[in-house]
C-alpha cells in the first residue's frame, strides 16, 4: 500500500468539522499505512478495530509493527509504541496519532 501524504493541521479541522467523522477514516487510513510498512498483505485488521474501540492499544500495535518495518528496511526510525502507550493512557491519544502521521509523511517523501 502507498503512503499518503496527509496534512497534520488539515486532518485535525477536518475531524473537528465532521464531529469525528473524518477522524474515523483518518484512524482507519494510518493503521492501514503503518502495518503496510512490515507486511505489505497484513489488512490491519486488529489495528484498525483497537484503535476504534481501544485508540491507546491500537496506535501501540500499530506503531510497533511500522517500527519493526522500518528496521527491516533500515530506515532509521525511533520506537515510539510506549509514549504512544502512556499519551493515550492520560487521554492525549490525538498527540499520538499526529507524531504517527508526522512518521508516515517523512517516510513518504523518502519513498517519493
Amino acid at each position: 500500500m502507498a503512503i499518503k501524504e496527509r496534512n497534520i493541521v488539515t486532518s485535525i479541522i477536518l475531524t473537528l468539522v465532521t464531529c469525528g467523522i473524518y477522524g474515523i477514516y483518518w484512524t482507519i487510513m494510518l493503521a492501514r499505512e503503518a502495518v503496510s510498512v512490515k507486511d505489505p498483505a497484513d489488512n490491519a485488521l486488529l489495528e484498525i478495530v483497537l484503535m476504534l474501540f481501544l485508540p491507546f492499544l491500537g496506535l501501540f500495535l500499530g506503531e510497533k509493527k511500522f517500527a519493526e518495518g522500518c528496521a527491516d528496511k533500515g530506515i532509521a526510525h525511533t520506537d515510539n509504541s510506549i509514549l504512544y502507550l502512556i499519551l493515550g493512557l492520560v487521554g492525549l491519544g490525538i498527540v499520538s496519532v499526529c507524531m504517527l502521521q508526522n512518521d508516515l509523511n517523512k517516510l513518504a517523501k523518502v519513498e517519493a
